[in-house]
C-alpha cells in the first residue's frame, strides 16, 4: 500500500503559527494527498500516449509528521519540510524515472502552496523503492503468506 509521509516542524502545525504565517499544514497533507492521487505513469506494455494511475487512490495511507529540534545547516531558525512518497516498485511501469517524475511534480505542488514562507529553509521530497523482494510487507501480504501455510494445497 502506497503512503504519504509529510514532515513539518512541530512548531508550525500550531494555530498561532498558522494564523501568523498562513502556512497550514494540514491543508498542505490535503492537497498533497490530491496531486498524488492525480499523478499518472505510461501504460505497460502499451505503447502510445495510453497512461494510468501512478497509484490506487483507496490505498493511500497518509500523515503528517511533527518534527521536534529541527533545523537546516545548524540553523533552528529555519525549518524545512519533507514528503515522503513510498509507492514501491513492485507495480510493472513504475520505474525509477516515473518515480522520480512523481518526486518533481510533489515538490513543485509544495513549492507553489508554500510561496514565500521566511522560515523555511529547504524542501525535500523522496520517493521510495518499497519492492517486497528487500524487505518490504504489508498486512495484506502477511495474511496471504499465513493462509497458503495453513493450506498449502
Amino acid at each position: 500500500m502506497p503512503h504519504l509521509r509529510l514532515q513539518v516542524p512541530a512548531e508550525w502545525m500550531d494555530d498561532a503559527f498558522v494564523r501568523r504565517t498562513g502556512f497550514d499544514a494540514r491543508r498542505l497533507l490535503d492537497h498533497l494527498v490530491e496531486v498524488t492521487c492525480a499523478l499518472r505513469m505510461p501504460k505497460p506494455g502499451a505503447g502510445g500516449d495510453e497512461t494510468v494511475p501512478l497509484i490506487n487512490r483507496k490505498n493511500l495511507k497518509h500523515a503528517l509528521m511533527p518534527v521536534y529540534h529541527w533545523g537546516v545547516g545548524g540553523d533552528q531558525s529555519k525549518g524545512f519540510l519533507h514528503l515522503t512518497f513510498a509507492a514501491g516498485n513492485d507495480t510493472p511501469g513504475r520505474t525509477a524515472r516515473v518515480r522520480r517524475d512523481a518526486a518533481e511534480a510533489l515538490g513543485d505542488a509544495i513549492d507553489d502552496f508554500v510561496g514565500d514562507l521566511e522560515v523555511l529553509g529547504s524542501v525535500t521530497v523522496h520517493v521510495q523503492d518499497i519492492d517486497r523482494d528487500r524487505g518490504y510487507t504489508t498486512t495484506a501480504s502477511r495474511r496471504k503468506r499465513r493462509a497458503v501455510k495453513e493450506n498449502p494445497t
